[in-house]
């Protein structure tokens, strides 16, 4: 049942949601030009560098995507590997809850992390962040095999190399975030009990040395490449730029991450409140310390870094979700103070249901209102919203219905209907605002040209990832200047395309050139990473080969 409710949460949606920017777009480009230089070490964005994180994630989506075209594969392809780690991590999570509190709490645990809004998100877009949950959850799976043994030095195979073999994949996907985690879990539990015995039992050498197996070779080859140019990248820009300070303005103070579960671990956030009661009233058991390890720590620490994204504590979820699941499974009711934590806690849960149920008409509504000049509503997209709308105000009564009475059979039903409203928003909803992709759009215009067997594009005020990934990696993201050169080198086949803010700087420019242009098409959308509406113009030489098919 968790695997079945699991696939219906995690994958209505990913092949109709268009390529999302920024990290998407630059993930999947990157990816589809190893295939297309067969260069599997290397990871560059076009002529750029991406060498924030290693390469692990990029071979996982080559490995989908080979599967389904190569180079040429649709984005569902390479967002594969994310929806299959996300499904991996909820079975781990549920198997590791079964253990620790029976099949209920595994149940539970298992279909609060499917249908938790941040695992639904990252399972659907072609990133890292999936991938490394699932690495996660079954390293800390096997820790806690490890904790619970009673051997003082087990052999090196089972528990002990399957964590360190889960910890070597995560490395080789995001770097040291899964050394973070649980090495924060294992000195917590060490101190916690004044107890070293677990890392007699982790073989912490033979271990290291799995990891160095795994990482090292590619680690080596980059070198060999580039230098020292990816080390320098990933740990002085990319790791040590996000600790001090807010990179790329997602700066936010202490407590953001507090705030932010209140919508990434919908709709398990209801029972927040009573699985810190819980942690607290059993606090002495060495499974829910165990959690607690997990959790709490790794919490703190991205709640003291500089820069925050919602899925940074993402890690912290599957030990929330067992907690909560044990809530369910053992009916247990907060105390005291814990009781005052759990009103509010679910008085939040009501707020944030009422607004995530208006989105399907809120969404579409303002941008009716906030952009009228642009937008133009379709009936397609009532279609779909109406009966999201009724989908979430049914989940806001089934949450109510669990607060009333907290059982895994209720939770159930809640996990059905949220599966449901993610299948109308993901399959219908998102992907029909055509506001929203103005980089699909740019690509459905373009390819209504015909008359070259290959076509050259430059693009003048709009630099996102996914419309290199639509149009091609040989497509421009230049300056005006840039644009009307295209013409001017190649009319036959060149393509320029302006957004309106540079719109008079390349009809100068080309005028200069002495280029005579025609617009061939224009259209409206809003770019979304900078919060901005965007019109595009797409424009032809005279004299041009291209002609609308």
């Amino acid at each position: 049942m968790v695997l079945v409710l699991a696939v219906a949460a995690l994958l209505p949606g990913i092949s109709a949601i268009p390529v999302m920017d920024r990290d998407e777009g630059r993930y999947a480009q990157a990816t589809k030009q190893m295939m297309e230089t067969g260069d599997y070490v290397d990871i560059r964005l076009q002529d750029a560098t991406r060498y924030g994180y290693p390469i692990g994630t990029y071979w996982a989506k080559v490995a989908s995507a080979q599967l389904f075209g190569g180079a040429e594969a649709p984005i569902w392809a390479y967002r594969l590997p994310s929806f299959l780690a996300g499904v991996i991590a909820v079975l781990g999570t549920a198997w590791l809850a079964a253990r620790i509190g029976g099949p209920a709490a595994g149940v539970g645990a298992g279909l609060l992390l499917a249908v938790s809004v941040v695992v639904a998100v990252e399972s659907r877009v072609a990133r890292s962040d999936a991938l490394l949950l699932a690495c996660v959850v079954v390293a800390q799976a096997a820790l806690w095999r490890l904790s619970r043994s009673s051997e003082e030095r087990p052999r090196f195979r089972g528990a002990p190399l399957v964590f360190w073999a889960a910890h070597a994949v995560g490395v080789l996907i995001k770097g040291p975030i899964i050394t973070l985690v649980v090495g924060l879990t294992i000195a917590a539990w060490c101190l916690w009990h004044r107890d070293r015995s677990l890392l007699r039992r982790l073989h912490i050498l033979k271990g290291l040395g799995v990891t160095a197996l795994v990482v090292l070779p590619w680690l080596a080859a980059i070198t060999l490449e580039t230098g020292n140019a990816y080390l320098e990248e990933a740990i002085g820009r990319s790791m040590m730029g996000k600790v001090a300070k807010g990179d790329r303005a997602h700066g936010a103070p202490p407590g953001y991450h507090l705030v932010a579960l209140f919508i990434a671990f919908w709709p398990g956030a209801l029972l927040a409140g009573a699985a810190a009661g819980l942690a607290w009233a059993r606090r002495h058991e060495p499974d829910i310390r165990f959690l607690v390890c997990w959790s709490v720590p790794t919490f703190l620490v991205f709640e003291a870094v500089a820069t925050k994204l919602p899925h940074y504590t993402m890690p912290t979820y599957p030990a929330l979700a067992i907690l909560t699941a044990l809530v369910l499974a053992t009916g247990f009711s907060p105390e005291g103070r814990w009781r005052w934590v759990h009103r509010v806690v679910a008085g939040v849960f009501c707020v944030v249901t009422v607004a995530l149920a208006l989105v399907p008409v809120a969404g579409p509504l303002f941008f009716e209102t906030r952009f009228e000049h642009l937008y133009q509503r379709t009936t397609h997209e009532t279609d779909w919203g109406f009966p999201a709308v009724v989908v979430g105000l049914a989940i806001l009564g089934a949450g109510v219905w669990v607060l009333r009475r907290r059982t895994v059979g209720r939770v159930v039903t809640l996990s059905v209907l949220v599966a449901g409203f993610y299948a109308l928003m993901f399959q219908g909803v998102f992907p029909r605002l055509d506001l929203l992709w103005p980089s699909r759009t740019l690509a459905e215009r373009v390819a209504t040209l015909a008359g070259c067997d290959r076509r050259q594009i430059e693009i003048t005020g709009y630099a996102e990832p996914s419309a290199v990934f639509y149009l091609g990696t040989d497509t421009g993201l230049g300056d005006p200047d840039d644009a009307a050169a295209l013409l001017k080198r190649n009319p036959g086949c060149g393509i320029a395309v302006a957004t309106d803010r540079d719109r008079e700087a390349f009809l100068a420019a080309a005028s200069a050139l002495y280029v005579t242009v025609r617009e061939f098409d224009s259209f409206a959308g809003f770019n979304y990473t900078r919060g901005k509406p965007v019109t595009m113009t797409i424009y032809l030489a005279e004299g041009t080969e291209l002609r609308r098919r």
